[in-house]
């Protein structure tokens, strides 16, 4: 359920960087300038938002890991990107930065990105093909691309990871589709919207 309250949280790249006011809102998100010009926040509309990606980069030192930085990125369907990043070294902030990209995550997802699953979930009910992360899906099954067979739904095979997700036919599961949640746009949208195709279809269980 959407919260009613906005979300609002300042937000540091880094010890040295400068604070910046992030505001979600279950119609909008605004992200603080990033340099001390009286440039107004950055703001996309509910309706604009188009994609998302997230995850964890490990910093690693000489000999073993020494920090984090946790990174947001939320795509307005113009192309502009907000751009959010937490970075802890030698364990400085770290508890605070993962409560807090935590709890980023988690509005981000009660009032934008689960609409967005559920907008591909009732395309896939209507009986409606879409793309989604380069895959395309019809109530055939999973077409890798274009010029690619349709993969019947009772033969995809799904595996998630702690980086990342696949997705394969069970027949050739080396022949899989890898999406990192870092990195791909809306891999964690597919994740989302295949799994519960799947278990609508009696296919997956927990």
């Amino acid at each position: 359920m959407n919260q009613t309250q906005p979300l609002r949280l300042t937000v540091k790249s880094s010890i040295l960087a400068r604070v910046r006011l992030l505001t979600i809102d279950k119609d909008y998100i605004e992200f603080g300038d990033n340099n001390l010009s009286n440039k107004a926040p950055t703001k996309f509309l509910k309706s604009d938002i188009k994609s998302f990606r997230c995850g964890i980069k490990w910093i690693r030192g000489y000999q073993f890991y020494i920090g984090r930085i946790y990174f947001i990125d939320i795509k307005e369907k113009s192309g502009r990107i907000i751009k959010l990043k937490l970075k802890s070294i030698y364990g400085i902030r770290k508890k605070l930065l993962a409560d807090k990209y935590e709890k980023i995550i988690t509005t981000l997802y009660d009032n934008f990105f689960d609409d967005i699953a559920r907008h591909y979930l009732k395309e896939f009910d209507n009986n409606n093909d879409f793309e989604l992360c380069g895959l395309l899906f019809s109530q055939k099954g999973i077409a890798f691309d274009k010029n690619s067979e349709h993969i019947a739904w009772e033969n995809i095979q799904t595996n998630s990871y702690r980086t990342y997700y696949t997705i394969s036919p069970k027949d050739a599961p080396n022949a899989y589709k890898a999406f990192e949640y870092l990195h791909d746009w809306d891999a964690r949208t597919l994740y989302s919207v295949s799994r519960q195709i799947l278990k609508n279809k009696g296919l997956h269980a927990e």
